[in-house]
């Protein structure tokens, strides 16, 4: 059975039985499992450039923007924004799997800020039809019937 010894720090004393990991102490190890992951990470993030995601992204801010999101969708609009910047300095850090993400989801965003402007577009529009049939009706007058 192994005992811990409180008298050493931590980073000097071994892990588990002794000879298991040899002199290898919790803090080196921890270190290199960190170091281990950013690698695999790294490694994980490339890849090809995602600029058929990139150009959609800008296509979808600019259907956005023509559509009126910047005042009907303002949120969605600045979603869409902020992700595409998001994914633009993820491309040029070249973490193209982050920078596909990124992109994909200002596509969504900006699909949502165009498809709300244009729905809030013909609310309004209804709104106003509703409006000027009334006038008429008023205009108008009631009906009376002939005989």
């Amino acid at each position: 059975m192994h005992h811990t010894n409180f008298t050493q720090p931590i980073h000097t004393q071994t892990i588990g039985r002794p000879g298991r990991f040899g002199r290898w102490s919790r803090g080196s190890i921890m270190a290199a499992l960190a170091t281990s992951a950013l690698l695999l990470g790294a490694c994980a993030s490339k890849g090809p450039p995602p600029l058929e995601a990139m150009t959609a992204a800008r296509a979808a801010l600019a259907q956005a923007e023509a559509a009126g999101a910047g005042q009907l969708a303002p949120v969605e609009l600045l979603s869409t924004r902020d992700n595409l910047a998001k994914a633009d300095a993820a491309l040029g850090a070249e973490q193209f799997d982050q920078a596909r993400r990124l992109a994909d989801q200002a596509t969504a965003d900006g699909a949502l800020a165009e498809r709300k402007a244009r729905a809030e577009r013909a609310r309004m529009a209804a709104l106003e039809l509703q409006r000027a049939n009334a006038t008429l009706q008023q205009e108008i007058g009631p009906r009376t019937t002939r005989q």
